[in-house]
């Protein structure tokens, strides 16, 4: 009996010998399978997200384009600068699944690299006509060039809001008045100000911003004093803003240009508006020197450079 006893221990112990790498090979087999299904899974959570995110961005512009909102009372700009973000964060998720599979000699989703290539265009429009660079959290929606004899619009900022009433929901947002001092200066130019003004208004026109208000107090080169009231934007944005252009000469051979860009909302303008004050004084810049340029090509007296 203890004979068969043992001849059965050694038999069950065989089989499972027999058995056992079978058994490893199906855990692994199983484990490997279970992996390859997480991460098809985690593809197309990515793909879903960046999917979701270009329809959201992509019907948020349309409806500011058609004005159906307005971008200074619904805080357009803060959700669709939160769904940049996301779509960077998932942006990177995806790139790195794309290169994880190619490393691993795996099939590339396309839908995955078409999502990223949409996302990345995206991200590069927002880019080149904005910059993120740009962006700014300081509490600011009115800024000026000049600090001391700051440039007034023809209505005060509480007339050109366009609500006057404070939203329940993000009214938090909302920011105390102030006319912050620009990073940019005042532009001092070394000529008459009925010159300095025809070359404001080429800019202006060239930019595509319309002139709304005009104030003059002398049209002489001696005491010239002229107040352009504008409704411009940003090259590709639906948003408008208020700005101010001032051209004042004392004397007939220099004068002094200001600039004040102001948001008809008392929320952050999350640098909008030093950005618009900062493309006039370059488009402005570059204006100039190109007069200089014809004037000097003309043989006419030069002194046009820029102090």
């Amino acid at each position: 009996m203890e004979a068969v006893n043992r001849k059965s221990s050694r038999t069950k112990s065989q089989r499972f010998n027999q058995t056992g790498p079978w058994v490893k090979q199906i855990s692994i087999a199983t484990y490997y399978v279970k992996q390859k299904d997480n991460a098809l899974k985690f593809d197309k959570t990515i793909e879903a997200v960046l999917a979701l995110l270009l329809i959201y961005q992509s019907v948020l512009y349309l409806i500011i384009s058609f004005e159906l909102v307005d971008p200074w009372v619904f805080p357009t700009s803060v959700l669709f600068l939160g769904s940049c973000g996301l779509g960077v964060v998932f942006g990177v998720f995806g790139g790195c699944r794309l290169v994880q599979r190619a490393l691993q000699s795996e099939a590339i989703r396309l839908q995955t690299a078409l999502l990223l290539v949409l996302t990345v265009s995206l991200l590069s429009v927002v880019q080149g006509s904005f910059g993120f660079q740009n962006f700014s959290w300081k509490k600011g929606n009115d800024y000026s060039t000049s600090s001391t004899d700051i440039p007034k619009f023809s209505l005060a900022k509480d007339e050109r809001l366009r609500s006057t009433n404070t939203s329940p929901l993000w009214g938090f947002m909302d920011i105390p008045q102030a006319i912050l001092k620009s990073d940019t200066d005042s532009i001092v130019l070394p000529m008459s100000g009925l010159v300095t003004k025809r070359i404001a208004i080429k800019t202006l026109n060239k930019m595509g911003w319309q002139v709304v208000r005009r104030f003059d107090e002398t049209m002489d080169d001696v005491g010239f004093k002229e107040v352009f009231e504008i409704v411009g934007a940003v090259a590709g944005s639906p948003r408008h803003t208020n700005l101010l252009v001032r051209v004042v000469s004392l004397t007939g051979s220099s004068s002094v240009v200001d600039i004040r860009s102001s948001s008809p909302g008392r929320r952050r303008d999350l640098g909008f508006n030093e950005l618009m004050i900062r493309n006039f004084a370059d488009e402005l810049s570059k204006a100039v020197l190109k007069y200089q340029m014809t004037m000097t090509s003309l043989g006419l007296p030069k002194g046009l450079q820029l102090l």
